[in-house]
């Protein structure tokens, strides 16, 4: 977590993000994310000294600093916070934490956290506030901490045409009165690849199997030939389930 120590708190799995937003003008709309990727026999090391982390910024409420925490089903676990421009990734947000520390006492406790894994990685996401949908009657996030992200990978050279049928989704959702959303997030800075990001939040697994399902039923003919545009500009797909983490995210108090 050298990385996230020393200034850019990055990485997605996106997943990233992990956490939904609400489509909103004032929500940010970029976000950096740090990925850890913890082994799973040091998992139980890893949880504690990330909750030794967030017991110190909070010890000395560090201030200008946050960020959400997820952990997700494969073993990794991710760090996002938004940030206003790409300059903000040269600010060093530990440096409050280190000051109040001392040097030595803040490296001992990273210390505790690098030794849980082998790599990790950051890269810079973006909330799509316009390809997100998110009826009146999706209600209050609270207590709906899992999270289901599905990755749609493609070519450059199809950009346009996915965005158009991202866009196309959305509309349909709209359409149809769906009452459960969906956030979308797309590929930024350090991500080898380009994907759009659809996040679904849930109290568990099975509200999101119970709402595809109610979901299915409502669709015609037409708007499965929707998704099937968007399938086909897919070079992949990826599924990974993950949970929000209360206990491991920081927010300073005013």
């Amino acid at each position: 977590m050298k990385n996230f120590k020393r200034g850019v708190f990055a990485q997605l799995i996106v997943l990233f993000v992990v956490f939904n937003l609400s489509a909103q003008d004032n929500q940010p709309t970029m976000f950096t994310v740090h990925t850890d990727n913890v082994k799973f026999d040091k998992m139980m090391q890893y949880e504690e000294a990330a909750k030794e982390l967030k017991s110190a910024f909070e010890k000395h409420n560090i201030p200008d600093v946050s960020w959400t925490a997820l952990s997700i089903e494969d073993g990794r676990y991710v760090y996002v916070s938004a940030i206003e421009n790409m300059a903000d990734l040269d600010k060093n947000i530990m440096a409050g934490l280190y000051e109040k520390m001392g040097e030595e006492a803040a490296d001992a406790m990273f210390s505790k956290m690098d030794e849980c894994y082998d790599s990790h990685g950051n890269t810079v996401v973006h909330y799509l506030p316009k390809m997100s949908y998110h009826p009146d009657s999706e209600g209050s996030m609270a207590g709906k901490n899992h999270r289901e992200y599905h990755f749609l990978y493609y070519a450059p050279k199809n950009a346009e045409a996915m965005k158009e049928g991202m866009t196309e989704i959305h509309d349909m959702f709209k359409k149809r009165n769906i009452a459960n959303g969906y956030s979308v997030y797309h590929s930024g800075f350090g991500s080898p690849e380009s994907y759009y990001m659809v996040s679904i939040s849930a109290k568990d697994g099975l509200e999101i199997a119970q709402n595809g399902k109610l979901n299915d039923e409502a669709f015609t003919d037409e708007d499965q030939a929707t998704f099937f545009k968007v399938i086909q500009l897919t070079t992949r797909y990826d599924k990974v389930e993950g949970r929000l983490r209360p206990d491991l995210s920081y927010q300073p108090k005013n």
